[in-house]
């Protein structure tokens, strides 16, 4: 789980990533640039937001990605809000890396709704079916 709010005290070794971002509102205390320096490279290929502030989320994602200086990597953000729990889950892990068999699924939220829950328990059914 990732915290938007300290996410610079967060030490990952390198594997492929896929971020899974869902938010209601921006605060002020989001670190995006602190995010992006953290998880790009730690393998982060592809950031999927959900939420009321899915748009904002995107914006500033997008816009992190261009003011860090880590040279062009192409990483994606996109919007998934019209999805169900199930479509998000497969995605993860079997399509937002095409071709990489083992992702490691960050997952950061400001409010653990049932959206939240439900994902989360698609993503360890995924994981216990590939087991």
């Amino acid at each position: 789980m990732i915290d938007l709010q300290s996410i610079g005290s967060i030490v990952l070794t390198p594997h492929p990533s896929v971020c899974l971002l869902v938010s209601d509102a921006i605060s002020p205390a989001m670190d995006f640039k602190g995010l992006v320096r953290t998880l790009i490279p730690a393998g982060c290929q592809y950031f999927m937001i959900l939420g009321h502030a899915a748009e904002d989320v995107h914006d500033a994602l997008d816009d992190a990605i261009d003011d860090c200086d880590l040279g062009y990597c192409g990483t994606p953000t996109a919007v998934h809000n019209d999805e169900s729990a199930e479509e998000i889950a497969s995605f993860l892990l079997n399509a937002a890396i095409p071709g990489e068999a083992n992702v490691r699924c960050l997952v950061g939220y400001d409010n653990e709704y049932n959206a939240v829950r439900e994902i989360l328990q698609k993503l360890r059914v995924e994981y216990l079916k590939s087991k």
